[in-house]
């Protein structure tokens, strides 16, 4: 069986042609006030100062509030900050960039990348003068490239892990899945901790939604999700079997039923596994550091289904940097990215918040200062390292729209307003249409 999460299927992100289109008719709303910022969606683009943009939490907006106000005493530049949770994110910022007025500096994700670099929306870092990241690790410059061009920085690197409530699993007398083990194993031990825990707790999130998961089922079996030239080696029948494995976990009430579901969509607080009402979820790392500190339970970060045949999981970039093309203060906005890699008190403000830090001088300087919840973070990725492959190629176009499609889906099939084959066919269509 195998379909695909980049940050979890309770975010989704949607930024197509007809969203900019719509986004531009928009281009007048304005933008609430945001943590920590000035809330003036017209600020920046003077002298000395920029505006920055993220998505993010309580966690995230605390440890990039305390990075800016280190950037600003450095530097002299003021940063005008607007933040927002993943869900409204995009749309957001699609709104501004449609309408002239993106942030200078902006929050980015690998799938947005081509999108937005395709529509001469961001600038090539590659001509930006000043830029200083030879300090972050190889193997994740990629993440920002678009052929010879350089749209974004990588801001933290993650991994996906199944992320567990160990109380609630030792009172259900199980433990997660360790070692090798398959999607058919998980869903034994769900099925075992909902008929122990009884109503209305169940054994496991339901993440049918999320394309990140497809994409390790797909590579579970050995295959790249994409080709090399961004076709689809996915089949309908690996996503048929896909949506009925976690139809047959809502059925057999294994994972909940979707009106729970969709009333924790958005926040990690409001989620059913933050809630103590799920005993696993799927997250990345910075997700588990998260839950870490919004539960009182103890909680494990575990590798998801894996076979060392065929290592499914790959390191991966948590979110990047990118500079408005439109941008009036490159140098400034080059100089935040700059401060945000490289500089001692931007690193130990950021901690482990956004993800693991992307240079090994980072990591060495965090060492010994973790918390014990941000350390099994780091120690994840250590062994994430030790048992994952690269992607064969980067996120093509389409990748955003199928991402959320699925999300929608899975939520259709759950709620029974679509059928599985009708799903199957839709994201197949919508999949041909990129190609």
């Amino acid at each position: 069986m195998s379909i695909f999460n980049e940050n979890s299927q309770r975010r989704t992100v949607a930024i197509g042609g007809a969203l900019f289109a719509a986004a531009l008719a928009l281009a007048g709303c304005g933008v609430g006030a945001p943590e920590g910022g000035s809330g003036d969606s017209d600020a920046g683009g003077g002298s000395g100062e920029i505006r920055a943009t993220w998505w993010g939490g309580d966690s995230e907006n605390g440890a990039l509030n305390a990075a800016l106000d280190s950037f600003t005493e450095e530097s002299g530049i003021e940063v005008a900050r607007e933040s927002q949770a993943w869900d409204g994110y995009w749309d957001r910022l699609a709104t501004q960039t449609a309408g002239g007025n993106a942030p200078d500096l902006i929050m980015q994700a690998g799938s947005q990348i081509p999108d937005y670099a395709d529509r001469g929306t961001l600038l090539d870092l590659n001509e930006a003068e000043g830029l200083d990241v030879e300090a972050v690790d190889e193997g994740l410059r990629q993440f920002g490239a678009v052929e010879d061009e350089l749209y974004g920085v990588v801001a933290a690197s993650n991994a996906m892990g199944l992320v567990a409530n160990d109380d609630l699993l030792a009172e259900a007398g199980v433990s997660p899945p360790d070692g090798e083990y398959t999607w058919d194993d998980l869903a034994e031990v769900a099925a075992t901790a909902s008929t122990a825990l009884g109503d209305d707790v169940w054994g496991l999130h339901d993440d049918g939604g999320d394309l990140i998961l497809f994409i390790l089922d797909v590579r579970d079996d050995g295959r790249q999700f994409y080709a090399d030239d961004g076709s689809l080696n996915a089949t309908p029948e690996d996503l048929t079997a896909w949506l009925e494995y976690w139809e047959n976990l809502r059925q057999n009430g294994a994972a909940p039923p979707a009106d729970v579901t969709a009333e924790g969509q958005g926040e990690l607080a409001n989620s059913p596994f933050a809630q103590g009402r799920a005993a696993m979820d799927f997250g990345w790392t910075q997700d588990y550091v998260a839950w870490t500190r919004l539960m009182e339970n103890d909680v494990s970060i575990n590798l998801p289904p894996y076979s060392a045949e065929n290592p499914s999981l790959w390191m991966n970039a948590a979110s990047l940097w990118s500079v408005s093309s439109t941008t009036e203060q490159p140098e400034a906005a080059v100089e935040a990215i700059n401060h945000f890699i490289n500089d001692e008190s931007a690193i130990e403000a950021l901690g482990v918040s956004l993800g693991m830090p992307p240079s090994q001088a980072a990591r060495e300087q965090l060492g010994g200062t973790l918390s014990d919840e941000e350390q099994s973070a780091m120690d994840y990725m250590d062994t994430v390292a030790e048992t994952s492959t690269p992607l064969n190629r980067l996120w093509p176009a389409g990748f955003a729209e199928l991402r959320t499609l699925l999300s929608e889906l899975n939520e259709a099939v759950a709620f029974g307003s679509t059928s599985i084959p009708e799903a199957v066919d839709q994201s197949f269509t919508t999949a041909a249409e990129f190609e």
